[in-house]
């Protein structure tokens, strides 16, 4: 157990062996769905984010910002994010079927791949997304950790977990709880998940961005605050506001 000195030393040792792990552990699945998103996104398809409370994180993360891919759309409501509160979180995402709209609402078409976050998995609303999202002929991607989800209970009426109804897993690996400072006894501190699957799916998007810009089709948006930068990501956004219905 560190000492409080020792902590500003500690969760960054901690972190960095979590991300390094991680990277090994999917190194073969994350080519795999790479290689599918450089193809679906030269048929003009879109690559679509959901997550409930913190895992909301990521689709914020990866939408529309500098450096980012012009053909991510997040799914997220106000409601299921963590400044909608914790009581109301709780309960909606428990729910199964509380976020399916999100894949109307998003205009999801079939074939498209769906990266679905959850560190746990279990919760009813984001299996029950998931098993929507397939039926509509989706790509499912779970990025979750499976040390966690194989300790616990599904909340599903299925008995599933995320990375059961998923097409390929993720393995946000770290541990039961995501936390994993031990400050005292009994009680831990410094999360990793939200950390390890940004770092995950910006590798990924960085590699297929790097293929498709070199192949002619632009994607990648600037920072608005460069001289250059609104110019290109203007004439980026009429072309990806025919998907993104936040364009528009």
């Amino acid at each position: 157990m560190p000492t409080k000195k020792e902590c500003l030393d500690h969760y960054p040792k901690i972190a960095l062996d979590q991300l390094e792990r991680a990277s090994r552990k999917n190194k073969d699945v994350m080519k795999k769905i790479t290689t599918r998103l450089i193809a679906d996104v030269k048929k003009n398809r879109s690559l679509f984010v959901f997550g409930s409370g913190h895992s909301s994180i990521l689709a914020l993360e990866l939408y529309h910002r500098a450096g980012g891919a012009s053909f991510v759309i997040p799914l997220v409501a106000d409601f299921m994010m963590p400044h909608a509160g914790p009581p109301v979180v709780r309960v909606v995402e428990r729910t199964p079927g509380s976020a399916n709209f999100l894949l109307d609402r998003g205009e999801v078409k079939k074939g498209e791949m769906v990266w679905i976050v959850s560190q746990s998995g279990i919760n009813g609303a984001v299996v029950d997304f998931a098993i929507a999202a397939k039926k509509k002929g989706c790509f499912t991607v779970a990025f979750t950790s499976l040390v966690h989800s194989q300790s616990v209970a599904s909340r599903h009426p299925s008995g599933k977990k995320l990375y059961q109804v998923c097409d390929q897993t993720i393995d946000l690996c770290g541990v039961t709880g995501d936390a994993m400072v031990k400050i005292k006894e009994g009680l831990m501190a410094g999360p990793v998940s939200s950390l390890t699957s940004i770092y995950l799916a910006h590798a990924m998007i960085t590699e297929a961005v790097e293929k498709l810009e070199r192949g002619g089709i632009r994607c990648v948006y600037t920072s608005v605050n460069t001289p250059e930068g609104e110019k290109r990501n203007r004439d980026l956004e009429k072309k990806a506001a025919k998907r993104d219905p936040l364009l528009r």
